[in-house]
């Protein structure tokens, strides 16, 4: 059984929202990457990963009526996998790992990511969106 930390209870109904906010901010990412300025590297992995919890909270409220809230995110995965059960892809849910593993060196570690560091993240990140969007279309 996976071990969950934090969570909340969320309508199924709130998927919708969390689904839309992770389209957006996956087209916010892409058009950020398309400028192609250097000094975006760090803000361009952030946006890019909070596409891919936002994904993934659209994924646990729609499939299982809850998402993380645990300081660590990378437990998101752990819910993730609760939330899927058998759906769950384990290659999928070790990209999402890696995504989120990147959170803590992208934001506060003061790591300056280059343009192609944030590029890696936006690449694994459409990957990952690409499994969650046919999942979440698929949801029961």
């Amino acid at each position: 059984m996976v071990k969950l930390g934090s969570t909340k209870n969320e309508d199924r109904s709130r998927a919708a929202g969390y689904f839309r906010v992770a389209q957006g901010l996956r087209r916010t990412a892409q058009d950020l990457a398309t400028m192609a300025e250097p000094k975006y590297g760090n803000g361009l992995a952030i946006i890019a990963i909070h596409a891919a919890i936002a994904y993934t909270d659209a994924l646990t409220v729609s499939y299982a009526e809850f998402k993380s809230t645990d300081g660590d995110h990378t437990r998101a995965s752990d819910a993730l996998k609760r939330a899927l059960g058998s759906r769950a892809d384990p290659r999928q849910i070790r990209r999402l790992t890696a995504i989120l593993d990147a959170k803590t060196h992208a934001s506060y570690s003061g790591k300056y990511y280059t343009l192609e560091d944030g590029q890696r993240i936006l690449e694994d990140m459409h990957g990952y969106a690409d499994w969650a969007e046919a999942l979440y279309t698929s949801r029961p």
